[in-house]
């Protein structure tokens, strides 16, 4: 087992190097080195700074619920609800694009990359609970901050109304468990397949691309982000007596659960699994 280990690691060093000399490289052992290496980047970060970025981006993805609700204000009674909607793909994409590009902290970026140094024996599991729970925790505070005060400033400005906030909170809430939870395992498989795709490339254009592309796919869809549905929920329970607190940390918790199960077991461990069972045969 020892030699073994001593093996790997020798050969994720090798990784690592050969991803520092192929820039554009796109084989799929320099894309896994980059996930690796940005994971072990990711796990250095102190604690408060952690902290700081997720709260940021907590407060950044909250722009892709701004678009939706004043998307919606302007649509409603003019065309189908349903259709509107659909229509979500076309501003969801805001927020994340303001959060991946500029580097803050998001859970469901993260999920697959910090999994992967686990995976790989960098990393322990402990280790890794401690970053995600600081993320999700800052995320999570950033988002209701977020939604307190888009939901006092948006009237005010005729962007939308706090009814607008209930009326995309219970159509995100309103799902079965099970339909909730499993919505989610998509998204998050989808945010991994984001991350392994952004470490394919390093041009700029191609990654706003892979960006707007994937979280657009998830905004049709409907698929339970858990970041953006935290805003998405708690805005409407402050406006909304149908809405309980428990409600909001019910869906929560799915969704949550759902986006890890989604990012580190569908796309961390599966695509690890691909690059070990190759390795493994090499030696």
């Amino acid at each position: 087992m020892e030699t073994e280990k001593e093996e790997q690691q020798d050969h994720q060093k090798e990784l690592e190097k050969k991803s520092e000399e192929i820039k554009g490289g796109n084989e799929y052992s320099v894309i896994l080195s980059r996930v690796i290496h940005e994971g072990e980047e990711i796990f250095k970060v102190k604690n408060k700074a952690m902290f700081l970025s997720a709260l940021i981006a907590g407060l950044e993805i909250g722009f892709s619920y701004f678009m939706i609700c004043a998307l919606y204000y302007l649509l409603n009674g003019t065309i189908e609800t349903t259709f509107i909607f659909k229509l979500f793909a076309l501003v969801y994409p805001v927020g994340f694009i303001l959060v991946i590009l500029g580097k803050s902290a998001l859970f469901t970026e993260q999920t697959s990359v910090l999994a992967l140094p686990m995976l790989n024996g960098q990393r322990s599991i402990w280790e890794l609970l401690r970053v995600w729970g600081l993320v999700i925790l800052g995320n999570v505070i950033g988002g209701i901050i977020f939604a307190v005060f888009i939901g006092f400033l948006a009237p005010h400005l005729h962007l939308f109304t706090a009814e607008t906030m209930v009326e995309i909170g219970a159509h995100v809430a309103k799902e079965d468990s099970w339909v909730l939870l499993t919505s989610a395992v998509v998204a998050g498989w989808l945010m991994g397949l984001l991350t392994w795709l952004l470490n394919s490339t390093m041009n700029s254009l191609t990654r706003l691309v892979l960006i707007i592309m994937i979280t657009g796919v998830i905004g049709f869809g409907g698929f339970h982000h858990s970041i953006v549905g935290n805003i998405e929920v708690f805005g409407a329970f402050l406006h909304s007596a149908d809405i309980s607190f428990l409600d909001y940390l019910w869906f929560l918790f799915l969704a949550l659960l759902g986006n890890s199960i989604g990012g580190a077991v569908v796309v961390g461990l599966f695509k690890y699994r691909i690059f070990e069972s190759n390795y493994e045969e090499k030696v």
